[in-house]
């Protein structure tokens, strides 16, 4: 009895000692410091934290004056000070997972800041100004969510006044461009969609409050674009490029690879000539009396009017969801469907996306949007068909197959679902979330999807499936080319109409992208190192090997970049 009393005197001390922090485990001080710097990432990032859910945001926006930079750059060297000191090698195998995403994303937001020098840039600002969630998210009634977005438009003056004063001659003049044509049109969306979106609220002083509310807004967003066209693209001389240096960084911080861009252009190529001969051998059994371009123009002539693409698209849907289900593809964890709309306006460069609510968002604002983009009103009739050729029939259902199911909606399902830690739910890899939705594309194909009696048809699929494909080659190519090699974008723009066979308009859109948005590699990269991954699955579990639980598996993980995927289904 005595030896009793002893042993549990001396753990009612380890208790007490543990309880007061005296006694912590690595993985508690771990858990402690990540909880920590979430908390201050949501509070200096609140248009993202609203977005994933957390309405205690309602209304804010971050700070971007230099004391705010400096107080968030502060902040991070605290924090990856605090990471860095912990011993790894007591980390319970998920915390260690958890340990890298974290550093990474410390790591690559002071790159950001320090380096990159984000808040000199325009389309930064672009980025948070975001009154979707208030309008499209059904999370609290209507008169608390315009209360939300009247808050929001009232400090928007100050914000792009703060904007202003960061602007720089560091800015090159195709994204101050962009950003002015972005801006203007996120003025006419705060104009005409949001008095749209809250005509039903009840209280007249509300009423009249968001209505002067959002002529404020867009006096300053107008504004904000006449200051760039006047002011900032006048001086604007700097250079896309980001320099071969800081692209390995963005591998290293975004994906954990200690690779060079020489290795995966070469990689990239190399795809890219294989790919182009299965298009070539397709395109043959459509008609082999015309080269695989002239094949694959025939092909694009089959599209729907601008008028009824939304429509087109949405009926496709429901059958490839079927598909899934009957050939026990993946789990799909919800009912709920995606709705497909058109896209808005602000949203720059972007044919088809998916809007999915955040991991933390209420149950009742499950809405989720697959946005498909009709061409501009304001183009000629000859880019309105050259931009509606990338959605004929057959491109079309890949397209839905990348962003609905069982691609980014799918994707997001599992995510919403899964039991994952905070970290694993917040923060991703472009090439994961990417490379999943690319690589759904050619798994559907390999499952049977499009499988016909007509040859011609499972051609037409596959040259469809392949045009996407060489799409994605072409911007890892002219990624590395524009930001290590100093491709301009009439070079890039050349490279995607020689390789991918796109007309110019479109080709031209493409390269523009990669000026602003270099990660967009990430695609191919991502579909590649999730094809390697399944193969060595697949030779590590023989014939236990189940396609359907490895899917559910890679996407019940988070958005773990692949190597860190890679740790946790290997071992």
């Amino acid at each position: 009895m005595k030896h009793f009393s002893k042993l549990t005197h001396l753990a009612l001390v380890i208790l007490l000692l543990t309880s007061c922090g005296l006694f912590e485990s690595e993985d508690q001080k771990f858990e402690k410091v990540s909880s920590e710097f979430i908390e201050n990432y949501l509070m200096g990032h609140p248009t993202v934290a609203v977005a994933q859910g957390y309405h205690q945001f309602d209304g804010k926006l971050p700070d971007f004056s230099k004391e705010g930079i400096d107080k968030e750059a502060t902040h991070l060297n605290e924090f990856l000070a605090k990471f860095e000191s912990l011993d790894t090698t007591k980390l319970s195998q998920n915390n260690l997972i958890d340990y890298y995403l974290l550093v990474s994303q410390v790591k690559n937001s002071l790159h950001k800041y320090n380096v990159l020098h984000i808040a000199e840039r325009p389309l930064t600002y672009l980025g948070v100004i975001d009154l979707t969630p208030y309008v499209k998210r059904n999370y609290a009634s209507i008169d608390q969510r315009a209360k939300a977005v009247i808050h929001f438009e009232k400090q928007l003056p100050n914000f792009l006044v703060t904007a202003k004063q960061n602007m720089s001659s560091i800015n090159y003049k195709e994204e101050v461009e962009l950003s002015i044509d972005a801006f203007r049109s996120t003025a006419e969306y705060v104009e005409k969609d949001i008095p749209k979106a809250f005509e039903k609220v009840y209280q007249k002083n509300l009423k009249d409050s968001l209505a002067y509310s959002t002529k404020i807004a867009s006096r300053a967003l107008r504004g904000f674009a006449d200051y760039l066209q006047k002011h900032t693209l006048p001086r604007a001389h700097g250079k896309y490029a980001i320099g071969r240096r800081n692209y390995i960084k963005m591998l290293q911080y975004n994906e954990l690879l200690d690779t060079t861009p020489e290795e995966i252009l070469k990689i990239g190529l190399k795809k890219l000539k294989e790919e182009q001969q299965e298009f070539a051998e397709a395109a043959k059994v459509i008609d082999s009396t015309k080269t695989p371009q002239e094949v694959f123009k025939m092909i694009q002539k089959e599209h729907p009017k601008a008028d009824s693409l939304v429509s087109f698209t949405k009926n496709k849907c429901e059958e490839i969801r079927q598909f899934l289900i009957d050939h026990r593809i993946i789990t799909i964890p919800s009912e709920v469907r995606a709705k497909v709309v058109k896209t808005p306006a602000f949203m720059v460069g972007a044919t088809a996306a998916m809007d999915t609510p955040g991991p933390f968002e209420k149950a009742e604002a499950s809405e989720a949007y697959y946005y498909v983009t009709p061409p501009s009103d304001k183009w000629t009739t000859a880019q309105k068909e050259e931009w509606l050729t990338l959605f004929n029939k057959y491109s079309t259902e890949v397209i839905s197959i990348h962003e609905a199911y069982p691609g980014h909606y799918v994707q997001f399902l599992h995510l919403n679902a899964s039991s994952v830690s905070r970290a694993r739910k917040l923060f991703g890899s472009y090439a994961f979330v990417e490379g999943w939705a690319h690589y759904t594309e050619q798994m559907m194909l390999e499952e049977g999807y499009g499988k016909s009696e007509d040859p011609k048809v499972m051609a037409k699929y596959k040259m469809a499936q392949l045009s996407e494909s060489l799409l994605r080659l072409c911007r890892l190519v002219v990624s590395i080319k524009e930001h290590t090699a100093g491709w301009s974008v009439k070079e890039g723009t050349k490279f995607f109409m020689a390789n991918c066979y796109y007309e110019e308009k479109p080709a031209y859109e493409e390269a523009l992208r990669g000026t602003f948005d270099p990660g967009y590699l990430s695609y191919s990269l991502g579909k590649l190192q999730l094809l390697a991954l399944r193969e060595d699955v697949k030779k590590r579990q023989g014939k236990y090997f189940s396609l359907r639980k490895f899917h559910d598996q890679a996407t019940d993980n988070g958005m773990l970049p692949i190597q860190l995927l890679r740790k946790t289904l290997l071992n």
